[in-house]
């Protein structure tokens, strides 16, 4: 029985960081298609059908219209996404010795929950624009620490749980873990 303890004890971190990579990839396939839609269908005002349809060679001039939306979105859509984590990450490490490494992961968990909840919110809102996603969704999440919280946290975890000797192979095996689903999550 106590070896199965231990057993169940070694599984760390790497589980979490494949369902979390898993996820986020699945999910970055879903709203690049949504992304384009909602460009086209509210902000460009084009009918359902030609949105639908999009990728046809009869839209091809309406397509390069939206992908210029699509693309000028992109761009503030990353910068709301990334400034407030690149802040936060001069305090993140020393609030992290202080609370532990498990709270933090929590926290950027969350707010990537939450951004995931809004991506569906504003998908059932027809007439809510593409601009929306930045203010609703990524700039909240953006205020949690996002990607930066867990993988920061992640990573100072496995090195406050490992031992020396240790320590490369559990290293080796989250990178392994987080890099592994990006195919899978794309290929689904």
């Amino acid at each position: 029985m106590d070896k199965r303890r231990d057993g169940w004890r070694r599984v760390g971190i790497e589980p979490m960081m494949f369902l979390y990579m898993f996820g986020f990839m699945i999910t970055s396939v879903i709203e690049d298609a949504f992304f384009v839609y909602k460009a086209c269908r509210v902000d460009s005002g084009y009918p359902e059908e030609i949105c639908r349809n999009i990728s046809q060679p009869i839209y091809n001039d309406i397509k390069n219209e939206v992908q210029v939306k699509v693309s000028t979105f992109y761009q503030w859509n990353n910068i709301a996404y990334h400034i407030v984590p690149i802040m936060l990450s001069f305090y993140l490490g020393a609030w992290s010795d202080q609370v532990g490494r498990k709270l933090p992961i929590l926290v950027g968990i969350a707010g990537n929950v939450y951004y995931s909840s809004m991506i569906v919110v504003i998908s059932l809102m027809e007439t809510w624009p593409l601009d929306t996603v930045i203010w609703l969704a990524s700039f909240p999440c953006a205020l949690t620490g996002s990607s930066l919280t867990v993988f920061m946290a992640t990573f100072s975890y496995l090195a406050d749980t490992t031992t020396t000797e240790e320590r490369t192979l559990r290293t080796t095996l989250v990178e392994v873990a987080y890099l592994l689903p990006m195919p899978l999550g794309v290929a689904l």
